[in-house]
């Protein structure tokens, strides 16, 4: 029986020891401590101001609490708010934490405002709170790891705001008034839910009003997810539209046994002067069980009308899903897209889709096929995603034929400052492969177009690529870089005709003949004249055996007796046409100005030479060309050119580069030809009217 009492004595010593010791923690840990600790460790650590008014409020057995009064916290260096707080309290029990049980019993928030702020860089205002602490992760545990049970006696959240701005584009939104209310939660029952909050923005200008209410279970450890009587509503104004969308999804219920409930629908309306949107989604009522849930049926039918257009769209597929596992798999995809719309040539748009996607949550992966068809295109494509924030995928497209040009938008006269925005490039990693048989783009027709694409840290390249272009062949690489809006691009074009190609990319026929081209040329700049200022690199063009179209020199040195006698000369007449052996010129391009000094071209009875600027920034020439007669009777002008031989005329080209003009000076010719002293009246109408026929070259 000593022993027996003794033990007793022991126990309750070892029980008064434990509570003197929790007595003394919490005597010794009080709030004034915590609060204190907190706002230096803030100011020390990220340079913030944190206040708490009063004293918080601090237990830690049996129940682990913190309850603090109104409270804020600046701005990195700053005494902007960036969060603040009428009252918060959170209490969690302790001894259910030993058995791996998370059992809340208070989680109450009243009078949050938080302003959530991304810079033009990118970062947002809260970065520095979350790479306090960062370690290096370690490597996850062989098999899924297992997810604690949770216990909550209720969740509250009263006039909660949140306010998120971006910096870079401008765009607000504002969430006011948010309420969230919840019953118990607890995995064998369902808890009530409800939820309201006013939502406004700016780009575009918002008003909505959200509210909605229902019952949740969910049980995490056990597979379990279920509501009931859920609906959700948004009432409001987008811009000058109104918008009214819903969901309802009255029984769902999915557990490792059975999946079941009923159909879940919703519906979008936004209508105004704008635009006029309508669209409808159903889901089919969930079959199988969590390990192997499946939707016989998903349909979405969209339509929508906005400045003349109009979009029609269906989608339709049968979905399945493990829930343990989190895959998601649409095994037989089928979709239809008519867009009609005054501003693409083609007007109308048809498309339709077929193909399969499965998607892997938790690797996380994404892979899809799927056959297109474009109107008279053929699209095959493989996708894929090893990531999705950031976004790291895969592509494989390949095009039967394919003319863009009817799907492009009517161009429109840019506006002088009007920006190039490539931020749209950062943050996506992805690497591919495209082909096409036949490719046409702004008029210019390829065939046998090769590809591969790369697209990381902000950066477009399109490297290698190759094509047959115009009875040639086409190689190079271009690039696109959002860091700093640079663009490169590299070019060779062998054995092309020239001339095919001028008629199809600037609408000017004045030329015959093949040739090579090949181009090396950077840029950059926020808008189209800076890049065009900014162009540097250099140039090359070399032809064999063309033409110039328009004129013919050896007639115009023939009949210039003639035409300064009779004091009338013919206009550029598109049907005649100057033969060339051989023609090349090589540009070297400097801050938007092209520099020649090697213009040659060689027929059996010319000569011409040239140098002089081409200000592509400015849109400018300043050129000087002289033509010389071969000394020889042979040739298109035969006996009557022999007069002439050795005879240079410069002819000058300055001002505006689509009409530039012609200045011819003709003094040489008058003199060999025999004419003498030009006559005062040549002086004017006469030598306006010899340039005409070089005018009729650049105006075409």
């Amino acid at each position: 029986m000593k022993i027996l009492r003794y033990a007793v004595y022991s126990a309750g010593a070892l029980a008064l020891l434990l509570v003197a010791a929790i007595v003394a923690v919490l005597v010794i840990v009080d709030g004034n401590f915590v609060k204190s600790r907190l706002e230096r460790e803030m100011k020390a650590e990220h340079n913030r101001v944190l206040r708490i008014e009063g004293e918080p409020r601090l237990t830690l057995f049996p129940v682990a609490s913190l309850a603090i009064g109104r409270s804020s916290l600046t701005e990195p260096g700053s005494d902007r708010m960036f969060v603040a707080l009428e009252s918060a309290e959170v209490a969690v029990r302790v001894m259910p934490l030993l058995s791996g049980e998370l059992a809340v019993e208070t989680f109450r928030v009243a009078g949050l405002r938080a302003n959530l702020v991304r810079a033009k860089d990118g970062r947002m205002n809260f970065d520095d709170l979350l790479k306090r602490g960062e370690r290096p992760k370690a490597e996850a545990p062989a098999g899924r790891a297992e997810v604690p049970r949770l216990r909550i006696a209720g969740l509250g959240i009263e006039r909660a705001a949140l306010n998120y701005r971006d910096e870079a584009s401008g765009r607000e939104v504002n969430v006011a008034d948010l309420n969230l209310k919840t019953g118990r939660i607890e995995a064998d029952a369902p808890s009530e839910i409800s939820v309201s909050a006013r939502v406004t923005g700016r780009k575009p200008e918002l008003d909505v009003a959200l509210e909605g209410k229902g019952a949740a279970r969910i049980d995490l450890a056990k597979q379990v997810f279920a509501v009931s009587g859920l609906s959700l509503q948004a009432k409001g104004r987008v811009d000058r539209d109104t918008l009214a969308a819903s969901l309802s999804a009255p029984e769902v219920s999915v557990t490792p046994e059975k999946a079941s409930g009923s159909a879940v629908s919703a519906t979008l309306q936004l209508k105004g002067p704008q635009r006029n949107v309508e669209a409808r989604l159903k889901i089919a009522a969930v079959e199988g069980t969590a390990s192997a849930l499946s939707v016989p049926g998903l349909a979405l039918d969209v339509t929508a009308a906005a400045g003349g257009d109009a979009l029609k769209a269906q989608l339709s597929t049968p979905l399945k899903a493990n829930l343990a596992a989190q895959t998601w798999e649409a095994p037989k995809i089928a979709a239809s897209v008519t867009l009609t719309s005054p501003s693409i040539p083609q007007k109308t748009l048809a498309l339709t889709i077929a193909g399969s996607l499965r998607a892997d949550l938790d690797k996380p992966s994404l892979a899809a096929e799927l056959a297109t068809r474009l109107d008279e295109s053929t699209i095959q494509a493989k996708l894929g995603a090893s990531r999705f924030a950031p976004l790291v995928a895969t592509f494989e497209v390949s095009i039967d034929r394919l003319n863009a040009d009817r799907y492009l938008p009517q161009r429109k006269e840019a506006k002088s400052d009007e920006r190039i925005d490539l931020s749209g490039l950062k943050g996506i990693t992805a690497k591919g492969r495209l082909q096409a048989g036949s490719l046409v783009v702004k008029r210019v027709k390829l065939e046998n177009v090769r590809a591969e694409v790369k697209l990381a840290d902000g950066k477009l390249e399109v490297d290698p690529h190759s094509a047959s272009l115009y009875g040639g062949t086409l190689a190079g690489s271009l690039s696109a870089d959002a860091n700093g809006n640079r663009f490169a691009l590299k070019e060779t074009g062998k054995n092309v005709q020239i001339g095919a190609l001028l008629r199809d990319a600037a609408q000017k026929d004045v030329l015959e003949g093949r040739g090579n081209v090949t181009l090396d040329l950077t840029a950059a700049g926020a808008s189209v004249p800076a890049l065009k200022r900014s162009l540097a690199g250099k140039a090359r063009v070399e032809m064999a055996e063309g033409a110039v179209k328009g004129v013919n020199l050896a007639e115009a040195y023939r009949d210039v007796r003639s035409a300064l006698r009779a004091g009338s000369v013919q206009k550029a007449d598109m049907s005649k046409k100057t033969d060339f052996s051989e023609a090349s010129a090589s540009f070297a391009i400097k801050q938007g100005v092209a520099r020649n000094d090697d213009l040659t071209a060689k027929s059996p009875f010319i000569r011409l030479g040239g140098a002089g600027d081409i200000d592509i920034g400015a849109s400018t020439i300043n050129y000087l060309a002289k033509a010389s007669l071969v000394a020889t009777s042979k040739g298109q002008g035969g006996q009557d050119l022999s007069r002439l031989a050795n005879v240079t005329v410069p002819v000058k080209l300055t001002g505006p580069l689509e009409k530039p003009n012609v200045e011819v000076d003709y003094g040489a010719l008058a003199a060999a030809a025999g004419i003498g002293a030009v006559q005062e009246k040549i002086g004017g109408t006469i030598k306006e009217k010899i340039g005409e026929r070089l005018k009729g070259l650049f105006g075409r």
